[in-house]
């Protein structure tokens, strides 16, 4: 028996060592085949119409195969007749192969800065000895910014390179993004000097991958995709980029189609650039252009789905899916918002071609359509000039109009009278009509506002951080919560961020767990926000701001109706996001407080939603002016506060001068525009500044006076231990007291700034 065994084994691993050998000679030969086919592509790139060095590239990037880079770059040169023109790329190449089979470890595991100085070095000193024979300058030039490109890109195809031989997956942003784009420019202008019948290969290859990035990274991936396409293709010949512009659009419309299937991404995709290819007109390019689309997209969608999903979890990999999700939705809604412009602004177009293109008839142009339809004399009034004579006395004098020689005479007055009224009545519905399409304009412009404030709201999250997220996702479990989801995240101010949701409700110490949770963070919280819906629990926790804002209010009736007709709100969006909201209703009782009342509570739902302040005005506007109700209008007096940057910012529309008190002095900010609801169209006033410890900010409504807001500035910084009720409640004693007699409705906010400087 163990002769036997003796007998075989020695056979099985000769058998094994022969596949092995076997195997790395097809890979060798794979790969050696590979390298050469990319030198051939790569010879007849074109940039700008001049030979491109991307056959040099290749070789340096290739190392051991240098060789067959030659081998593919000769065949290349010798096919289009152009040895002489790729003189400096051939001998590149050739010093290329010479080290790596002189110098074998200069290429294997190579750094990429070496690489590409020794590319660019050998480059421009070939480039230098060549230009020394033929010194046109244009070809001059160009070998030089060549030889620097060629550096550049080897840099690019060796980092990636060194990062995929190492498994480490690449993060599709920062310097990663940047290279990554670079080599895709290169590869699509390369192939783009390559036609295959009436099919280009470069444009071909960016169908296929542009329904890919938009299946991939949405409408981000296929606006990028697109533009860098038409960057490339226009860097290889003008002409080619003429029709090339308009995929980045179908990449954009194709990403909506994601969720149907790869079948009806790809479907929209085609369709779209179709479409736009057709609405761009015929030129010399178009059926060609339309060849390439439907070669790339049949491409794309007979691409195995795991072929594109590997290379995609290779290539296309963000920093966390927190962070693809939040750039994801941001992508969205501003492609949503740009969409809504763009029909807002085509609308606008079309109301501005209907009101040029219409014509009303006249007065005198309806009488005599009317008076002469079926006449039998209306020949003859035309040619002895009574029915001219008519024409212009209806014009000039409808009250008594000539009627000499008309048949008709009798009926003419109750004619014009109709008439008349028709005319009134396309008139108001002309005007109604103009109306309604200003109204559409505005309520899209609305919204595009919203879509853009929620996708910069979205955007404000800079960086999720795992370690962390993990770190309080433990800290939960521990304290036998169930059913743990954790997120810590970075906002633009480098605060920090972090949202906890539980399964079932909260029942806790909320106190002892922030403490707990700061210590794990390593960051001072304040106490969580807790919300609860469907047996799910969400905490917000944010970083305690570096300013924190004392609110209080004053608020007295000037009348005897029993109802103010001012509001005053305070509202938080975050930790470091605060609201002051006033809003004067005009007039008195309860009609004033509906419209004041109505103003406030708006805006409150929108600010907290994450609008801006100045679309929160244009929803309003919009919503008091279509109020049935006659003169309804009210003041919008907001302040915005953010604790993290120490800034406030002041949007006013017919409100009363706010102060900004700091050292005992105070400044006035005054308020020019009209009340909102009042016209269409009035810009509001925005100011903005810094704010610092001590600070002091009033806002009231018309019925203070001045002169008690000053006399609160100077006490404020008389005595700095009063709270903000307490100078709230003094500033509104001194207002009543110099009322004389002239009462009105009184309301201030009194905001006092404190720096925490014991975070």
């Amino acid at each position: 028996m163990n002769k036997l065994k003796e007998k075989i084994m020695p056979a099985e691993t000769e058998d094994i060592l022969r596949r092995q050998q076997l195997n790395k000679g097809r890979s060798y030969l794979m790969r050696f085949s590979l390298t050469a086919f990319a030198a051939f592509l790569a010879g007849f790139g074109k940039m700008i119409g001049f030979p491109s060095y991307m056959s040099a590239a290749v070789a340096a990037v290739s190392g051991q195969f240098a060789g067959a880079a030659l081998l593919g770059a000769a065949v290349s040169a010798a096919i289009q007749g152009s040895l002489a023109a790729q003189a400096v790329q051939l001998g590149a190449i050739f010093i290329f192969a010479a080290m790596s089979v002189f110098f074998p470890h200069w290429s294997k595991n190579g750094d990429p800065v070496r690489l590409s100085l020794t590319a660019a070095a050998v480059c421009l000193l070939l480039s230098v000895l060549v230009s020394t024979v033929d010194r046109v300058s244009f070809t001059v030039s160009m070998r030089m910014i060549s030889s620097l490109m060629c550096g550049c890109i080897v840099y690019a195809a060796a980092y990636v390179g060194q990062r995929s031989s190492q498994g480490q997956p690449l993060r599709v942003q920062g310097l990663t993004a940047v290279y990554l784009s670079m080599i895709y420019i290169v590869t699509v202008c390369t192939l783009c000097s390559v036609s295959l019948g009436p099919f280009n290969l470069g444009r071909v290859f960016a169908c296929a991958v542009i329904p890919a990035a938009a299946k991939k990274r949405r409408a981000a991936g296929g606006a990028v995709m697109g533009a860098l396409t038409a960057v490339s293709v226009t860097m290889c010949s003008a002409s080619l980029a003429v029709n090339t512009m308009l995929l980045a659009a179908a990449g954009l419309i194709s990403s909506a189609f994601v969720e149907l299937g790869r079948l009806a991404s790809g479907l929209a995709f085609m369709l779209s650039a179709s479409a736009a290819l057709a609405t761009a007109g015929l030129n010399a390019d178009t059926f060609n252009m339309l060849a390439d689309i439907i070669a790339g997209t049949a491409i794309f969608a007979a691409m195995p789905s795991r072929f594109s999903s590997k290379i995609a979890s290779r290539f296309m990999i963000l920093g966390s899916a927190a962070d693809s999700a939040g750039q994801t939705a941001s992508s969205r809604l501003t492609f949503a918002a740009m969409t809504i412009s763009d029909i807002r602004q085509k609308l606008a177009l079309i109301s501005e071609t209907v009101e040029n293109r219409a014509e009303t008839p006249s007065l005198s142009e309806r009488v005599m359509a009317e008076l002469c339809s079926g006449c039998r004399l209306y020949d003859e009034c035309r040619k002895n000039g009574c029915a001219l004579r008519l024409s212009r006395s209806v014009e000039h004098s409808p009250d008594e109009p000539v009627t000499a020689g008309c048949i008709r005479s009798l009926s003419l007055t109750k004619i014009i009278s109709d008439c008349r009224r028709e005319q009134l009545a396309d008139r108001a519905e002309a005007m109604r009509m103009k109306e309604m399409r200003l109204m559409l304009r505005e309520q899209l412009e609305a919204m595009s506002d919203i879509l853009n404030d929620l996708s910069c709201r979205l955007s404000r999250r800079r960086e999720t951080d795992a370690k962390l997220s993990s770190a309080a996702r433990s800290y939960f479990e521990r304290q036998g919560f169930r059913g743990v989801r954790a997120c810590v995240y970075t906002d633009e101010c480098g605060s920090r961020h972090a949202e906890v949701y539980l399964t079932g409700e909260f029942a806790g110490e909320a106190l002892t767990l922030t403490a707990g949770l700061c210590r794990t963070l390593e960051c001072d919280l304040e106490l969580p926000g807790i919300t609860t819906a469907s047996s799910i629990t969400k905490l917000e926790f944010d970083e305690i701001p570096p300013f924190s804002a004392d609110l209080g209010s004053y608020s007295a009736l000037g009348t005897s109706s029993g109802c103010s007709g001012d509001t005053m709100m305070t509202a938080g969006a975050s930790a470091g996001e605060k609201y002051v909201l006033l809003s004067d209703g005009m007039g008195t009782g309860k009609r004033a407080r509906l419209d004041s009342e109505l103003t406030v509570n708006l805006a409150e739902r929108l600010l907290r939603s994450g609008l801006t302040m100045r679309t929160a005005q244009k929803v309003i506007d919009s919503v008091m002016q279509v109020k049935e109700w006659d003169e309804s209008f009210a003041t919008l007096d907001f302040l915005r506060l953010d604790l993290f940057s120490g800034r406030a910012e002041f949007l006013k529309s017919g409100a009363a001068p706010a102060w900004l008190c700091r050292d005992g002095s105070a400044v006035r900010i005054e308020c020019t525009s009209f009340p909102t609801g009042i016209l269409r169209g009035c810009e509001p006033d925005i100011y903005s500044c810094k704010l610092f410890d001590g600070d002091l900010v009033l806002l009231a409504s018309d019925g203070a006076s001045e002169q008690a807001l000053s006399e609160t500035a100077a006490l404020a910084y008389e005595f700095p231990e009063l709270t903000a009720n307490e100078l709230a409640l003094r500033a509104g004693s001194a207002c009543m007291k110099n009322a004389e007699g002239r009462m009105d409705d009184v309301t201030i906010a009194v905001v006092k700034i404190t720096a925490n400087t014991g975070r």
